[in-house]
């Protein structure tokens, strides 16, 4: 289990079979002061389900496979055991989708991708909203709920209607087990399109990409819209030789109920480029299956192994502005993958550089991007989910933030046995 980002492993694995045993296990630890390490399914992008201390715990939830399935109410309610494969079948009978992730295979915990808030490719067009309702155990082995789960049910639906999420529920975000437990969750579903079309705006910068995005935006048609560099959509698309690409392209994916709908949304497209100073494409030169290889990954991402190719691959997690991540560009090595997602109608970004290594090389890729993530922080760049590497220098940035946060986690965590050292901002 040797990791970039921790050297510790569990001293054991614990694997409840019902939400029961998940509060009979905390309770124990507390009495025993033993730190837990929850892990749904492990495939999140920074190891948070690895424990950060000696002698902890593992806590394996993946045997807890329930799920109802509310078409009506166009919702989920799964516990952490349940993938996006496994309830693959359910949706395309009923027309659905779930919202997936960048990065995140569809063998990940649906319930974990949520509340570790890992990023959507359909964030921009729904925003970070799709958890709703939650259901766990504190740290102290209390039961909690939020929003609906909270209230007496009187027909299982009744929790999962509509966005009656409760802003605590963010607290909560980040790793699964950093202020309890979450065994149940509502989770939203979207309608799957019948009618889709891919589109590529090509662009000589990242800071020229995070402008089109932001203009592309605008409109709020597209379903998913990301801008990646040569060498991650190369890899993208199979592995498609990047020395013909653009430096950046924009990837606009349209969806809609006929085609009708589809022509309006590209023409829309096409003034924007125009203004841009640039033209829309349907294709990537040398790469006759993009548009397939796109829409497949979204549907179905394929996780690590589409970048990784037999070395580690370590992606930087970060919320930047477009002039941060022109200021820090240069810091990321030549050969990095690169994301970038608009959030806030493109008043910042999702903005996901990596980093390439061997397995022998791991002391070194630690050093680098350490240095690396502290010359962001400095510039200003957020890491909102700041591995163990860079927990206490992101901590010391933002220390009224983490004041607050360490104070809530000290309330309903008292002896420190629930993920220690993990908070998120």
């Amino acid at each position: 289990m040797k990791s970039l980002f921790t050297d510790y492993e569990p001293v054991k694995t614990l694997k409840p079979a019902s939400a029961a045993e998940v509060q009979e296990i905390i309770r124990k630890a507390n009495r025993d002061k033993t730190p837990l390490a929850p892990v749904s399914s492990g495939t999140n992008m920074q190891d948070t389900h690895l424990p950060s201390v000696k002698n902890a715990i593992a806590v394996d939830l993946s045997a807890l496979k329930g799920i109802y399935y509310d078409d009506l109410n166009r919702n989920i309610v799964v516990e952490p055991g349940v993938t996006f494969a496994d309830i693959k079948k359910q949706c395309a009978k009923t027309g659905l989708r779930t919202l997936t992730a960048i990065d995140v295979p569809e063998s990940a915990s649906i319930l974990s991708t949520c509340l570790e808030m890992m990023p959507l490719y359909q964030w921009p067009k729904y925003h970070p909203w799709e958890m709703l309702t939650m259901e766990g155990f504190r740290a102290d082995g209390e039961r909690f709920a939020t929003g609906q789960m909270a209230m007496k049910q009187d027909r299982p639906d009744k929790y999962s209607w509509g966005v009656s999420f409760a802003m605590v529920a963010r607290l909560y975000c980040m790793a699964q087990g950093t202020l309890g437990i979450i065994t149940k969750v509502a989770v939203s579903l979207k309608t799957d399109m019948p009618k889709a079309e891919v589109l590529f705006y090509e662009c000589r910068s990242a800071k020229q990409a995070a402008a089109a995005l932001k203009a592309f935006q605008t409109t709020e048609e597209p379903h998913e819209i990301f801008a990646a560099n040569r060498t991650y959509l190369s890899e993208l698309l199979g592995g498609v030789d990047a020395k013909g690409m653009a430096a950046w392209t924009v990837v606009i994916v349209n969806r809609g109920a006929d085609k009708a709908e589809i022509d309006m949304k590209r023409k829309d497209a096409q003034i924007i480029a125009k203004a841009l100073g640039g033209k829309l494409s349907a294709t990537i030169k040398g790469a006759s299956s993009a548009v397939a290889k796109i829409l497949a990954e979204i549907k179905a991402p394929t996780g690590a192994a589409l970048h990784a190719q037999g070395r580690g691959w370590s992606p930087i997690v970060t919320i930047a502005t477009a002039k941060q991540i022109d200021t820090c560009g240069g810091l990321i090595p030549k050969s990095a993958g690169q994301i970038l997602m608009p959030l806030q109608a493109g008043g910042c970004f999702y903005w996901q550089p990596d980093l390439r290594y061997r397995e022998g090389d791991i002391a070194a890729t630690r050093k680098t991007y350490v240095d690396i993530c502290g010359k962001m922080l400095k510039a200003g760049v957020l890491f909102p989910r700041p591995s163990a590497l860079i927990a206490d220098a992101v901590a010391k940035k933002y220390a009224d933030n983490f004041t607050v946060l360490r104070s809530i986690k000290k309330a309903v965590d008292p002896k420190n046995i629930m993920n220690p050292g993990k908070l998120g901002l």
